[in-house]
């Protein structure tokens, strides 16, 4: 399961996938109607970006349009003896130049990735033992910007400060505006295990393709009979057997 605390109550939560995103005109074949491109895009949680955002570029540097930090809601002490004071998160910053923590950025590395920027989700993240948590942009959508993937061990990394994504601009764009609720990324919870890949052996494949056109002609519909074109479409879609995704209040 997916733990989550709001640096502030009143901002966004995790939300699940939608299946449909774009909303497409008239017309027959749109990508979302394919029910395993559906099923991709309805797969995960979104975390949602909780201001309006806009980054300018000129002469190659890129800049937030006007910088935004928060505070808690909550306050923090170093140790009993000390007032708690309330936190504070910068919503979106950029790599520097030079810089040496948290990691060492060479100037021709900077060069390369000046166009990323750090977009803050304001939420602490933890999931269960064993369970790590898949970070991406969202599937089958063009935006001129990006999620870079990443894969955090959130079980037993007990991150002190809200989760951020990286964000990768479009350098062709001048000006790239983020909305205010627009998914920044895809998180995905998934298990830490041995995953393995195997070829079949022949008699493994004679029976999975044996099994494959007697679902053919079970569940297929004669579309084009003297080509043999068989519709599996519908019956697809009624034997998906998708997760579910559910915030639990």
């Amino acid at each position: 399961m997916l733990s989550y605390f709001k640096f502030r109550q009143e901002l966004f939560a995790p939300q699940p996938a939608k299946d449909i995103y774009i909303k497409r005109g008239p017309g027959k074949g749109w990508p979302e109607e394919c029910p395993p491109i559906r099923a991709a895009n309805g797969f995960g949680f979104d975390l949602l970006a909780n201001f309006d955002v806009t980054f300018r570029q000129s002469r190659g540097s890129w800049k937030v349009e006007r910088d935004i930090t928060i505070e808690s809601d909550f306050d923090y002490a170093a140790d009993e003896n000390r007032a708690g004071v309330p936190l504070s998160q910068q919503y979106a910053w950029f790599w520097e130049k030079g810089q040496r923590i948290p990691h060492v950025i060479s100037d021709n590395v900077y060069a390369a990735i000046s166009n990323q920027v750090k977009l803050s989700s304001f939420l602490f993240l933890k999931t269960d033992p064993n369970e790590l948590l898949y970070m991406t942009d969202l599937p089958n959508i063009g935006r001129p910007w990006r999620a870079m993937t990443a894969l955090i061990e959130t079980d037993w990394y007990p991150a002190s400060y809200p989760w951020h994504a990286v964000i990768e601009l479009d350098r062709t764009q001048k000006r790239i505006e983020i909305k205010k609720g627009e998914p920044i990324c895809r998180v995905i919870p998934v298990r830490r295990d041995t995953y393995f890949a195997q070829e079949m052996s022949p008699a493994a494949f004679d029976d999975f393709f044996a099994r494959g056109q007697k679902w053919l002609s079970t569940h297929g519909t004669v579309e084009h009979e003297l080509a043999g074109t068989m519709n599996i479409t519908h019956t697809y879609v009624r034997q998906q057997n998708r997760s579910k995704f559910v915030i639990i209040t």
